[in-house]
């Protein structure tokens, strides 16, 4: 059993080495699961944009297809989707997909297990776990978060721009009604109670970033309709 295991670890250690050499001059990138429940790094993998290979550790798998025998009927059901998303990435001819085997030990997390991997193959980590984005920050490895992506690409506007948008409920502040653009982007109207439920025209104020993306706020000139 002990000789098998040497051999084993040499085998993998072989593999990585030749892996190494093999990807000289590209760039690498390992794949959480967090990423690929989110799903979206098909569609940013399909505009070309991504000019690296993507890294999928059989842990990550391992850890999906843990999840998508839970009990808990959505659990279950992103993980599948997640499974689905690593199947739709190795049919892609936008990039290149690797799977490698895990080469830590089982007894650390994920989190560790990947920035370890990170470390021994120079490669850049995409991910949605905040958790994982600080620890590998700290540890100098690159790390591309889709979050910031989606934050980067959301549409730039400037005070005294118009806009249209369509009220929906109540803000936090006295007076204040809130609606949102197609991305999900809040617009805060100030005076708007009165205008919940209406289209509006509305003039921009100010936009401020928070936690959640871009806040827009703005003050009525006009109804639609």
């Amino acid at each position: 059993m002990i000789i098998f295991c040497l051999f084993l670890g040499l085998a993998i250690i072989l593999m990585i080495f030749l892996m190494k050499c093999k990807n000289v001059g590209k760039r690498l990138a390992i794949v959480d699961a967090s990423v690929l429940i989110d799903g979206r790094i098909c569609d940013i993998a399909n505009t070309g944009f991504l000019s690296l290979d993507l890294i999928i550790p059989s842990f990550v798998i391992d850890e999906l297809e843990n999840i998508s025998n839970s009990l808990d009927p959505v659990c279950c059901w992103r993980s599948k989707r997640a499974l689905a998303v690593v199947e739709k990435l190795k049919k892609s001819k936008k990039v290149k997909v690797l799977e490698i085997s895990n080469v830590n030990s089982k007894n650390e997390k994920d989190t560790a297990r990947i920035i370890n991997l990170a470390k021994s193959l120079k490669a850049e980590i995409i991910t949605k776990n905040f958790g994982l984005y600080r620890e590998a920050f700290l540890q100098n490895i690159n790390v591309l978060n889709i979050n910031n992506l989606e934050i980067a690409l959301y549409p730039v506007f400037l005070p005294g721009e118009q806009v249209h948008v369509y009220l929906v409920k109540n803000g936090a502040q006295h007076n204040q009604a809130v609606g949102y653009f197609d991305d999900k982007t809040m617009i805060i109207a100030k005076e708007g109670k009165n205008f919940i439920g209406k289209n509006v025209v509305l003039s921009i104020t100010s936009v401020t970033v928070g936690p959640t993306g871009k806040i827009i706020f703005g003050k009525i000139i006009g109804q639609l309709g």
